[in-house]
């Protein structure tokens, strides 16, 4: 999948990479990134050129497009209020709380393909393995 780069989608104090000599740069997501900074930015987060050593970076993030999912509602829908309970308090806390959660409930966040997985066997665990389907998707560069 092509998918157009934006800057705006690079989250705030996202890590941005601007070393050609490194050998990862051309599939790495913070040189991507770097290579899109708008003039008007004169600062930020940034890794340095010594991170990357003999083939190697601690930061090197591969540029993927993922099919991100946002919205719990679908999911939810034909669970008893009883289990109900149960399962959304481990997805919020699986998702870092209930600010976080939130987020993807609006779309404000996406759900990588791995946390989509991870909420769908939750819910396969406790015998709920229909319909099993988040309220919205879309392509997005993943900065996980």
């Amino acid at each position: 999948m092509n998918k157009i780069f934006s800057f705006k989608e690079v989250p705030e104090g996202y890590y941005l990479c601007f070393n050609k000599a490194c050998e990862m740069h051309n599939e790495c997501i913070r040189f991507l990134a770097g290579e899109h900074v708008p003039a008007v930015v004169m600062g930020g987060p940034c890794v340095y050129p010594n991170a990357s050593k003999d083939g190697h970076c601690p930061y090197y993030k591969k540029t993927r497009v993922i099919h991100g999912a946002w919205g719990f509602r679908n999911l939810f829908k034909e669970i008893p209020q009883k289990d109900a309970q149960t399962l959304k308090a481990r997805v919020t806390n699986y998702l870092g709380g209930p600010v976080e959660a939130h987020k993807y409930q609006l779309g404000e966040e996406v759900l990588t393909p791995e946390q989509q997985q991870h909420i769908k066997e939750m819910f396969e665990e406790m015998g709920y393995t229909k319909d099993l389907v988040f309220d919205g998707f879309t392509f997005v560069y993943d900065f996980s």
